[in-house]
């Protein structure tokens, strides 16, 4: 069989293209049916469904092959997910970078779309008081083990009356020596999770699954999907010796590979 030539490979290339932009716009017309029978379900059904987006890119994950590298799959899927998510309301996005403003900013553009409404914060604690009183904004938070303790804030009346937690860990399909947290009441269980617990009065020589410190006050990581009261969750009290713990949310564990 005889090379094709260039012309007729690009005349495949743009046969391809009509194909998935005709799918693209099927997926497009199935987003609007879920619009629909979102709209007609409870007041306070859940929009935003972390723990579905995760298992969506894993399940493509399994089964992606070829040259193209997965993260630049996994990008175009956010971006169609985030676009379908703003048409069923507007996303709103607070982003406080601390010391790392540009990359923070980046990885939240990067996990919620070129189509998302990005705000600028300049504290976490203003940023915090914003999602608190604005139901269904999202916050994205720069974490620095040796940094600002907002996640201790988590913990407030304020916070848990809004039923804010952290419900997703940034980057999630490819690390670049940052790491942000995304804050709002949405957290969902993906079946692959990590839960992130605060403990008060925490030993100094406790086992060695703690993310920070902060006077006395640790940020824990627990495998698995866990709500406060749960056994893993006193497990983990009594590890480290604390006066009390509770659960401030958890994440997807991130793609590797």
């Amino acid at each position: 069989m005889s090379q094709p030539s260039l012309e007729q490979i690009r005349e495949k290339i743009d046969a391809v293209d009509d194909q998935i932009h005709a799918l693209l716009m099927e997926r497009a017309r199935l987003g609007e049916l879920v619009v629909a029978a979102k709209n007609g379900a409870a007041p306070d059904a859940p929009r935003l469904r972390p723990g579905r987006e995760a298992r969506i890119l894993r399940r493509l994950k399994g089964r992606h092959e070829g040259s193209i590298p997965f993260p630049v799959v996994a990008h175009m899927w956010r971006e169609m997910m985030t676009a379908f998510l703003n048409r069923q309301s507007p996303i709103e996005v607070a982003v406080w970078g601390g010391q790392n403003r540009i990359a923070v900013w980046d990885l939240a553009r990067a996990h919620f779309g070129v189509n998302t409404s990005f705000t600028p914060q300049q504290d976490a604690a203003g940023a915090l008081a914003h999602l608190a009183a604005t139901p269904g904004a999202i916050g994205v938070f720069a974490f620095d083990p040796a940094g600002e303790s907002w996640w201790r804030s988590l913990t407030s009346t304020e916070c848990t009356g809004a039923g804010l937690q952290i419900f997703a860990r940034l980057p999630f399909f490819v690390e670049n020596g940052i790491t942000a947290f995304a804050v709002a009441n949405a957290r969902e269980d993906s079946g692959d999770e990590t839960t992130l617990a605060v403990l008060e009065g925490a030993r100094e020589n406790g086992p060695g699954d703690i993310l920070a410190r902060h006077n006395g006050t640790a940020l824990v990581a627990i495998p698995g999907f866990h709500r406060t009261g749960d056994d893993a969750l006193e497990a983990a009290r009594a590890a480290h010796g604390a006066r009390s713990a509770a659960v401030i949310g958890g994440y997807a564990n991130p793609i590797k590979g």
